[in-house]
């Protein structure tokens, strides 16, 4: 494992004793590397382990400066490293190849605003002993890790993995149930809340800076949408083209061999002839696929490793691969299940035995405004029934969506009922979980039932167009909650797991701040009516810009993965009735959970599962409500009721 930890103390009689980092180190030693580096003096003490893939710029250690008054560990990758050295006086003292140093010569010039110029995923500590400060950051993704935090009185303390703040002796494992619940409806629990009380999670792009005037925080970097938008279509593509390819030969540096994950798909196909084409190596590729040809993308994606002849590797998703699960939830330290976890988890596991570092494609659907399955059917219909004033009609039409054929019922209603509560509520974009309704229902004590609002519903837009809407709900939705909050925190995690490293082409700062500025055409080509028709193109731009280079088969394929189909799990009758029994006779379930709700869940899914799907859809809601509830008891196994700092069970089959 690698990451960052550390704790500040600014009660001056109350230092930082070395043997407190040293326990809290214990989840970065091990693995892949040395041993991790610790600094303790007086009021602080700092620890890091890294993966240094380019030695030549990245070192695992503690950076200072000249006058050992700044103090600084790094969790991640710059990827514009040389060229902020370049722009700085002097030499980086004591190694001037270091980024770590680099950092602490960033904050020396720039104070506070050190990161503005920084292209990279990456988390970051900095100790500003003169002015007794800390410094807490991340990227504006926060892929690199997120960075969990507390603070009791005079005393800050933090860390990439929560089991070390767990070490110490004023952590309180008391729950969140509002935490809990974010979980239930959404598959993960957005920052800046941890499924612990008094214990948060640094946002990306922000920055906290502990103090004796206590804790500020202040977003550093998010996705501003420019006023003046860019429109060249033929310019447009060309400069995409050119930023991803300098995006990809960036990510291509390192000691060792670089993978490429390939789906199949428009992304990952580019990033493999971006790839093929800036290096000197024969590429090497990682498909995951699955017997069903609804969802195996394999097809693709051979026809694509044979184009740019890559030494290809393939993954077939049995089902049994939920045996791992157990380890899953250790890994993750807080309740968390998203259909593409396996797909993430399997896929850099069977990267692992040839390469250190994959290339990912995630980020690309977000940063072009896809909407998930929904495509951008919900923001059209919002658009429409806010300009008609009829909006507070479908919320009331929504209400009165209350019986089993909206809820149980795998038909036309059950769809409906899902479109339009995100239409009406921009906080239900995504949604395989629990509902108000269903939470409500689910729990003995209805108090406890209680979601918080992530997303601000009140659109303050620049201008009351459909574009500026488009723009808020990629910002929002896309970005800011799905791609941030999920998808980056999935795979770090997955990586880090495993020791590996993975690198994102299309979250470089560059390429982002030119895809945000783009007219919403360029995005999403079509008319509000080819909106509302589903007929619009999506990703239109990065179409345009690929044409030439990828085969044809590719071009014209229409979407298909992302996520691996969880009635692959949950096939085995007797492994389902075991996970019922689990559940049904589980203390926390008892405790919280009324038995009858859980009852009629289980049977709702029986019945589907005995009869061909309408949609999909339905399915994977009814299952991921069943693995909510088992990863929430394994979670609450291994990180309340027993010592979170031992192994986690070995398998799934050994839980039940």
């Amino acid at each position: 494992m690698e990451g960052i930890l550390g704790i500040v103390d600014l009660d001056r009689h109350r230092p930082v004793q070395e043997e407190e980092i040293r326990r809290m180190a214990v989840f970065l030693d091990g693995g892949v590397g040395r041993s991790p580096a610790l600094f303790v003096k007086d009021a602080f003490g700092l620890g890091i382990k890294r993966y240094c893939h380019n030695p030549r710029v990245q070192k695992s250690r503690v950076g200072v400066n000249d006058q050992g008054s700044i103090y600084a560990v790094l969790h991640g990758e710059i990827y514009n490293c040389d060229a902020l050295k370049k722009a700085l006086p002097g030499k980086t003292a004591p190694d001037e190849d270091s980024d770590v140093d680099l950092l602490v010569r960033l904050y020396e010039k720039h104070g506070e605003a050190l990161a503005e110029s920084i292209n990279g995923l990456f988390s970051a500590a900095l100790w500003d002993l003169r002015n007794r400060k800390l410094l807490l950051l991340n990227d504006r993704f926060g892929l690199a890790h997120q960075v969990y935090w507390m603070r009791r009185g005079c005393r800050f303390s933090f860390a990439t993995s929560l089991r070390s703040l767990m070490t110490l002796p004023d952590f309180v494992r008391e729950i969140d149930h509002e935490a809990l619940n974010l979980f239930l409806k959404y598959s993960y629990i957005p920052s800046p809340r941890t499924i612990f009380k008094g214990v948060e999670k640094l946002s990306p792009g922000e920055m906290i800076v502990f103090s004796q005037e206590g804790v500020r925080r202040n977003r550093h970097q998010g996705f501003p949408i420019p006023e003046d938008k860019v429109g060249d279509e033929q310019w447009a593509a060309g400069t995409y083209s050119d930023l991803l390819e300098r995006s990809i030969a960036a990510r291509m540096e390192s000691d060792r061999d670089v993978g490429v994950f390939l789906s199949g798909g428009l992304d990952t196909s580019t990033n493999v002839a971006l790839a093929a084409r800036v290096s000197d190596r024969r590429i090497k590729t990682f498909t995951i696929g699955f017997d069903d040809p609804a969802f195996d993308e394999r097809p693709a994606a051979e026809i694509v490793a044979r184009h740019f002849n890559t030494e290809h590797f393939e993954y077939v998703i049995t089902g049994r691969e939920i045996d791992d699960l157990p380890a899953l939830v250790w890994n993750m330290e807080e309740p968390y299940f998203e259909l593409g976890l396996f797909l993430t988890y399997l896929g850099l596991k069977s990267a692992k035995e040839e390469v250190d570092v994959v290339i990912g494609g995630d980020g690309a659907d977000q940063l072009f405004g896809t909407g998930g399955f929904a495509k951008t059917l919900p923001t059209t219909l919002r658009y429409l029934l806010d300009r008609m004033h009829l909006r507070g009609l479908s919320q009331s039409v929504t209400r009165a969506m209350r019986g089993d054929l909206f809820y149980n019922r795998d038909n036309v209603l059950f769809k409906t009922r899902l479109l339009l509560c995100r239409v009406n509520d921009l906080n239900d974009w995504f949604f395989y979980g629990y509902d108000a309704r269903e939470l409500s229902d689910l729990y003995r004590d209805e108090t406890l039932s209680r979601v918080p609002k992530i997303i601000d519903n009140r659109l303050r837009l620049p201008a009351p167009g459909y574009d500026e809407m488009y723009d808020f709900v990629l910002v929002n939705q896309d970005l800011l909650h799905y791609a941030n909050e999920n998808v980056m925190v999935k795979s770090g995690r997955m990586a880090n797991f495993l020791g590996m490293t993975i690198r994102e082409s299309f979250l470089d700062k560059e390429v982002v701040d030119f895809l945000l500025s783009l007219e919403r055409r360029l995005k999403r080509k079509g008319s509000i009516t080819d909106l509302l028709r589903g007929t619009s193109q999506a990703k239109y731009l990065h179409r345009v810009a690929v044409a030439k280079l990828l085969p044809s088969e590719i071009m014209n394929k229409p979407k298909q993965g992302g996520f691996v189909p969880l009635r692959v799990f949950m096939s085995d009758p007797s492994l389902r009735k075991r996970i019922y029994d689990h559940l049904l006779n589980s203390t926390l379930m008892k405790s919280l959970f009324r038995m009858d709700y859980l009852k009629s869940l289980f049977d709702a899914y029986e019945k589907a599962e005995a009869r061909p799907a309408y949609w999909y859809n339905y399915y994977s809601s009814k299952v991921n409500r069943i693995m909510f509830l088992l990863v929430f008891d394994l979670w609450h196994r291994q990180f309340v009721e027993n010592d979170a700092l031992t192994a986690p069970a070995p398998r799934l089959k050994d839980y039940l």
